[in-house]
């Protein structure tokens, strides 16, 4: 799928990281929702067309996230994602769990959010259903989250707005911009991967009026699509949350199995 995400339990905004099946960028929980128009564009880059690599069932990834917030303090949080089902269709679900603690810092639960995730042919997020809530809480994306269309080559830019939508909640427009920017060799704790290099930019503002920019470097293994490094920086502006909130993020991949 596109990438993964880490949602933050409880967290009022859903903070899109990309690292899972395919391309989103995340973490965010309980954020809001409602309908509307969107679209994505590309523009071609050159060389080698690498292609959206569907994921395997059963195929289980563990991540190592560190998070510093507004007051400096870092906190360490970790998770799995494991597909659940492959669908004849090309879409496919897996499950994120945490396989850390609860840390609560400045008055925000960094706990990532059990959720079901659904993501189209193309590893695009469509939708999510947070089991940490109760009553569950199913979002949508409209059209469908963030990342680019593929094949994708290096230099080639996209672009996409859409409409998240959770539970009965007002709607919330996000608008992304990236690049494919380069393959390079990667090494994390899993290995050392040749990975499509991903740069974007993702702004929306919550209900609150709290806006955010966050700009995101992305690794991508060219064999399974999968996100194997990623670091964040957000920029927050306008009516400033009264709790702590996350600057920067940078995630590696432990395992996978």
């Amino acid at each position: 799928m596109q990438g993964r995400h880490s949602r933050i339990s409880g967290a009022a905004v859903p903070l899109i990281l990309i690292a899972g099946l395919g391309g989103c960028g995340g973490n965010g929980g309980s954020g809001s929702g409602g309908s509307g128009n969107s679209g994505s564009g590309n523009s071609p880059g050159s060389g080698t067309a690498y292609a959206f690599v569907p994921p395997v069932q059963n195929t289980t990834r563990i991540y190592a996230e560190t998070v510093v917030d507004n007051s400096n303090t870092t906190i360490d949080i970790a998770f799995s994602d494991t597909v659940t089902a492959v669908n004849s269709d090309g879409s496919a679900t897996q499950l994120q769990e945490s396989t850390i603690g609860s840390p609560i810092v400045n008055g925000t639960n960094y706990t990532i959010a059990t959720e079901t995730q659904t993501y189209d042919a193309t590893g695009h997020e469509t939708a999510y259903t947070d089991l940490s809530e109760q009553p569950a809480v199913t979002c949508t994306f409209d059209p469908y989250g963030e990342g680019p269309d593929w094949p994708v080559q290096v230099g080639q830019t996209w672009s996409i707005d859409y409409t998240f939508v959770c539970g009965s909640n007002a709607g919330v427009a996000y608008s992304q911009s990236g690049t494919v920017v380069d393959v390079e060799s990667v090494t994390v704790p899993a290995g050392t991967f040749t990975a499509l290099k991903l740069q974007s930019t993702l702004t929306w503002t919550d209900s609150q009026g709290t806006a955010r920019t966050q700009t995101t470097t992305n690794w991508r293994d060219v064999a399974t699509s999968y996100s194997v490094k990623e670091e964040v920086s957000i920029a927050v502006s306008g009516t400033l949350p009264t709790t702590g909130y996350a600057v920067s993020r940078q995630l590696v991949l432990e395992s996978i199995s």
